[in-house]
């Protein structure tokens, strides 16, 4: 994450550098692309795409802890709103599949919640195809890419677009997509899902099936009610030990901050971390 961005700046010292009109225009729109996405702090809710990865990482946003300011860089920035139009369109043509005489209901599932009652789960605001839900149970907040009745069974739809690399490198769905997948199942009260994943950079496909079990569930609850009891108490969990994770985490001060008492703790010291309040004590 951090030679990314390092990479993104040194790109636009470099464009910066050129006194022609494409090259400042150039400059300025890549600035402007960056820092528009500078103000977003993630709200005090659990997050399905991160339950599946590091808990420190959800204690932090649970506290409300700032992060680390810095702007992404404007490649990932394309590559998120890339993905988010590949949705919109493969959800388009699944919503269609029905009209053209396949045996697949696209469920509107904001009427599915409305009408099944799962416990807990209200609708927050439908957003084009996808709809954003909360579940008080587990003060989880999500997107819900789509929900089909296929053949007579009710799935959720997860799609995933990657890079070629990624894509060609599973043959299954990755755990912390699994962790995902159980998050939606707890919400929604639908235990079988279909992940469609697509490779950015050709767009062929493939799909996987995942059905969640009771014990999924309870590792997902457990790692959510730990992380309310750090929350709680003020005492930060542990860090992961999965590198990958620490790849874009917006925490990585937070956590350096932690890290460091954590090697001093035999010697009574304490730590302040800051939230969206203030400042939490944390006593070892």
């Amino acid at each position: 994450m951090a030679s990314s961005k390092l990479s993104g700046i040194a790109k636009l010292i470099k464009a910066s550098q050129s006194a022609t009109p494409e090259s400042i225009f150039l400059n300025e729109l890549l600035r402007h692309i960056q820092n528009s996405r500078q103000d977003y702090t993630p709200t005090r809710t659990y997050k399905p795409s991160s339950v599946g990865g590091c808990i420190r990482n959800m204690y932090f946003q649970m506290i409300g802890a700032p992060t680390d300011g810095t702007p992404d860089d404007y490649n990932l920035i394309g590559i998120g709103e890339s993905g988010s139009s590949r949705h919109e369109i493969i959800q388009t043509y699944i919503s269609t599949m029905q009209d053209a005489g396949f045996d697949c209901e696209w469920v509107d599932v904001a009427e599915y919640i409305n009408q099944t009652k799962p416990e807990g789960t209200t609708v927050i605001k439908k957003s084009g195809m996808e709809t954003k839900c909360h579940n008080d149970i587990f003060n989880m907040r999500f997107l819900c890419d789509g929900v089909i009745k296929y053949k007579g069974k009710y799935y959720i739809i997860e799609i995933k677009t990657e890079s070629t690399y990624k894509y060609s490198s599973h043959d299954d769905v990755y755990l912390e997509h699994k962790a995902q997948a159980t998050c939606y199942s707890m919400a929604l009260g639908i235990d079988e899902v279909i992940f469609l994943y697509e490779d950015r950079d050709n767009c062929s496909k493939k799909a996987y099936y995942v059905e969640v079990t009771d014990a999924m569930k309870q590792d997902i609850a457990g790692k959510i009610f730990q992380c309310d009891e750090c929350v709680k108490t003020s005492t930060p969990p542990p860090k992961t030990d999965i590198p990958k994770h620490c790849d874009y985490c917006k925490y990585k001060r937070q956590c350096r901050e932690v890290e460091n008492v954590c090697k001093t703790a035999k010697s009574g010291k304490t730590i302040s971390v800051n939230h969206s309040k203030g400042k939490v004590k944390i006593e070892f």
